[in-house]
């Protein structure tokens, strides 16, 4: 039997301009699907996908503006009108509640500005999206043999039915709610139209579990938090389509990295800087302090984030220990997510910013403030431990156990830019 390749695009409102960014990254990478399945905003992209136009998808999203997609969206100017409807049945009821409710023309209208039906129907690749039927109170699943050119737009609008946000949707007499109602990642559907192996992209937040997947999938998830759901703005969107594009190479083992993406080429760097990094800290007595890397890089975490991202293994991340710690002075020195870098250029950065630390944040305005004010505590801990490493050849005297203890992640990155200092040469900076 054929071993059918299949793409699973979870629901996530606009946060769905992620998984346009991984099909983007897929594409690029010579990935092929016989079967796509997708929920809500993964159905409308999905769809896409299998009429084999996916870049339109970049600038679908980047033109998104919400007074243009939707209007009136929470508003049912109707809803203590239906109170007296009780005994008149269900439909009588949604019929009078939802009128004159959300509108979604605007992107409904973009939508089919992009979808073009006899390509995706003449499509060799099999797709399905999920729905959930009210009147009858279960989900239903709607394949590309149920589409024709009448009825296409709605089913696929009605497994993104996201009330009360958005209006349900009347299918053949009957009410349709979004699929994410039930079930939000259509992996079993995908695995009765006869695909086995999976690439799955959920958009389910860090610490939410993916109760659908096993280990024999490939997963794309987020590592960070992504906007808002019902948050349409192509500026805000346009950096998550970058993330999903990023992220998609680094699960797929194309570039190392972990929160920063860096080219495949560079990894021959990454490595020599690690062993000479981890051999430093042998050599200085120092191998200690990687027994705390775990703890010590959750609190940064917390810090920056106020939630720990998605862990991420690949082929390079047993081996990426230093660079972890790299990438939070990324953080600290508030370089960009969003693109990709060299490594060197990464360092030139790192280095660049660790040694221009002197802004002044009472010159920030309000309410930005305080939280440049907690970053430039961060930076001042970090410049206090290594002008201290330094001036005691990495020897700190007994008096500095107590805030070293305290600030003990200011203290473990001071070392860290004291090692890649020392290591300019290795990597020819």
């Amino acid at each position: 039997m054929e071993n059918k390749r299949g793409l699973v695009l979870g629901g996530g409102g606009s946060r769905g301009s992620y998984e346009v960014g991984v099909c983007l990254a897929l594409k690029e990478l010579g990935y092929s699907f016989d079967v796509v399945t997708g929920v809500s905003i993964g159905a409308l992209i999905g769809a896409i996908y299998v009429q084999d136009d996916v870049e339109v998808l970049e600038g679908w999203i980047q033109s998104f503006q919400q007074e243009k997609l939707s209007n009136n969206l929470f508003v049912y100017p109707n809803q203590y009108r239906t109170k007296p409807l009780h005994a008149n049945g269900f439909d009588q009821f949604m019929e009078m509640f939802l009128k004159d409710g959300p509108n979604i023309t605007g992107l409904q209208n973009q939508y089919k500005a992009i979808f073009q039906y006899d390509k995706f129907k003449n499509s060799p690749i099999e797709f399905g999206t999920l729905s959930y039927n009210l009147n009858q109170n279960k989900l239903v699943a709607f394949t590309k043999e149920q589409m024709n050119a009448n009825n296409v737009i709605d089913l696929l609008f009605s497994s993104t039915a996201y009330f009360p946000a958005y209006q349900f949707v009347k299918i053949d007499g009957e009410y349709y709610a979004d699929g994410g109602y039930e079930q939000t990642l259509p992996v079993k559907l995908c695995v009765d139209l006869g695909a086995k192996d999976l690439v799955v992209v959920s958009l389910l937040e860090p610490d939410d579990p993916d109760p659908m997947i096993t280990s024999e999938h490939c997963l794309i998830r987020p590592l960070l938090k992504l906007h808002s759901v019902l948050d349409f703005e192509g500026k805000d969107l346009t950096p998550q389509m970058r993330e999903g594009y990023l992220e998609t190479l680094k699960y797929l083992n194309k570039a190392p990295g972990y929160l920063y993406t860096f080219y495949d080429e560079d990894w021959k760097y990454m490595l020599r800087l690690e062993k000479a990094c981890l051999s430093y800290l042998v050599h200085d007595g120092q191998i200690g302090l990687l027994t705390k890397m775990d703890s010590m890089l959750e609190d940064v975490y917390k810090f920056f984030f106020h939630y720990v991202p998605c862990p991420m293994k690949n082929a390079y991340s047993e081996q990426y220990i230093i660079g972890r710690l790299l990438e939070i002075i990324g953080l600290i020195c508030q370089i960009p997510l969003d693109r990709q870098y060299h490594f060197k250029d990464f360092i030139r950065l790192i280095l660049m910013h660790l040694e221009h630390f002197n802004e002044d944040p009472n010159k920030q305005p309000y309410p930005q403030i305080y939280d440049q004010m907690d970053i430039k505590g961060v930076q001042d801990f970090i410049v206090f431990f290594h002008s201290a490493l330094i001036s005691f050849h990495g020897k700190l005297p007994p008096e500095f156990e107590g805030i070293k203890q305290k600030f003990y992640p200011m203290y473990l990155i001071a070392n860290v830019w004291r090692m890649i200092s020392h290591f300019r040469t290795i990597l020819d900076l």
